[in-house]
């Protein structure tokens, strides 16, 4: 199928093309074949973009899916809470219907706000079953990225069991067991072999590799090759007493593709290391700011010469809406510098255009894709979206317009790889009431197995873990 996105102000994202006031955008065969004014429709769809704005597919950069049926769960939860909560006993209540329809929920999602590219950090790994119900919900919803599998132990409690707390902290500190690489090889030549398909393969880390000592996390890394992932992501801040990132950096240890969340902590010479290495960050703003867990690295990170992307975090603390997390990470950098200085601002140094190209451009570069997505460049992916706003005022800032004054509702229409999934505002081929019902059952089902866990002895779990 042949698009030809027509009349839009189109915001490339690409340096050489610039930004095109009234142009088009033509999508051959999944790729973007033009980028222009008064491009030749030919046979192609041809989609009004007038009065709106275009720009590439938004990226997200690192995202837990699974908890997509737990919407708002963890509004007013700490990091400590989070990890008793989500991560001890909401997992242990999920069935392969549950994991299904969380991850598809969080690819419709996604695609309704404009991200065509999502990291999707799957530490739900508790059996075969449910690594396949992840992975076949995320490819179903059509959306592109990297489905990244956790090498991860999880605990898993029923109503009636009887948990030892030491056990199970044992079993979530140690390294992760063996059956999770013959089952990643296994999803992997299940539903992974087609390559450079729009939805790949990758790796997550366990929570505890920031805290392992450096001989540890080698040896982590050494089953990672092993296993050959698309990507590798995982949650990193100071750890351990070490330098952990850093020596891996300097030798070269970490793999080609390798995106690291957070590192809120770590020092200007940790950072300059693994831009040297070409690690990719993600700084998620609102899990970041509400949690408190320490100031937000994108920005310097890029000053310093890396690339970073930004992320949605956790889907059980607030929607999939990248523009939300690029307007929050600008008005805090703002702040911050405002109060730095401890004088009122006379100059803006950090723009509009700025935070944006850390959703698109630079966010593909750090996952190792730039040359795939993040600008509307002939021969990349045709991964477009079209923002309609209520009003956009004759030679007004397109930029500023997308970022301040619009939201997923605004998102008129997507296109990933050519297809057409969003089209006037309404998602195509999929059936919401339905949805819906589904959605509104499992969330049901895995509420009432949480209401019966043996929440006592899991909390003893976690006691002294955090200070």
């Amino acid at each position: 199928m042949h698009v030809l996105v027509q009349g839009g102000h189109v915001l490339s994202m690409d340096p050489e093309i610039g930004d095109i006031p009234s142009g088009d955008v033509l999508i051959v065969d999944g790729r973007v074949s033009a980028v222009g004014v008064g491009l030749d429709p030919g046979d192609a769809v041809v989609v009004d973009a007038r009065g709106a704005v275009v720009l590439p597919g938004l990226v997200d950069g690192h995202r837990h899916l699974w908890q997509s049926l737990l919407r708002g769960a963890a509004a007013d939860w700490t990091l400590p809470e989070y990890m008793v909560e989500a991560r001890s006993m909401y997992c242990a209540c999920f069935d392969p219907d549950a994991a299904y329809f969380a991850n598809y929920l969080g690819g419709v999602e996604s695609l309704a706000a404009g991200i065509t590219t999502v990291v999707d950090h799957s530490h739900l790994q508790t059996s075969p079953e449910i690594t396949d119900a992840l992975a076949r919900g995320l490819l179903d919803s059509r959306v592109g990225g990297v489905f990244c599998y956790a090498l991860q132990n999880v605990p898993v409690f029923a109503s009636g069991d009887v948990v030892d707390p030491d056990e199970v902290r044992e079993l979530i500190t140690r390294a992760p067991d063996e059956w999770h690489d013959s089952n990643f090889v296994r999803i992997r030549e299940l539903l992974f072999a087609k390559p450079n398909q729009r939805l790949r393969l990758g790796i997550a880390l366990p929570e505890s590799a920031a805290y392992m000592p450096l001989i540890a996390v080698r040896e982590l890394l050494e089953r990672v090759a092993a296993l050959d992932p698309y990507l590798l992501t995982g949650h990193w801040d100071a750890g351990t007493s070490e330098p952990v990132a850093r020596e891996l950096a300097d030798h070269g240890e970490w793999p080609e593709h390798t995106s690291l969340t957070h590192c809120n902590h770590l020092s200007d010479d940790d950072l300059t290391a693994l831009a040297a290495a070409r690690v990719g960050i993600c700084t998620t703003p609102d899990i970041e700011c509400g949690m408190g867990t320490g100031p937000l690295i994108a920005r310097r990170y890029v000053e310093i010469g890396g690339s970073a992307s930004l992320g949605t975090d956790l889907s059980s603390y607030s929607r999939a809406d990248i523009i939300q997390q690029a307007r929050l990470l600008l008005q805090v950098e703002r702040m911050t510098a405002a109060q730095r200085t401890g004088a009122l601002p006379t100059k803006i140094d950090w723009r509009a255009r700025d935070v944006l190209e850390l959703a698109t451009r630079i966010a593909a570069e750090s996952l190792g894709m730039g040359d795939e997505i993040g600008t509307l460049t002939p021969g990349k992916r045709g991964d477009v979206i079209i923002v309609r706003p209520d009003t956009l005022a004759s030679g007004g800032d397109a930029i500023a317009t997308v970022l301040f004054s619009t939201s997923p509702a605004e998102v008129d229409t997507v296109i990933v790889e050519g297809e057409i999934v969003k089209r006037d505002g309404m998602m195509v081929d999929i059936d919401l009431d339905r949805l819906r019902r589904q959605v509104s059952g499992a969330a049901d089902r895995v509420r009432a197995r949480y209401a019966a866990l043996p929440r006592d002895a899991v909390q003893q779990v976690w006691a002294g873990m955090f200070g």
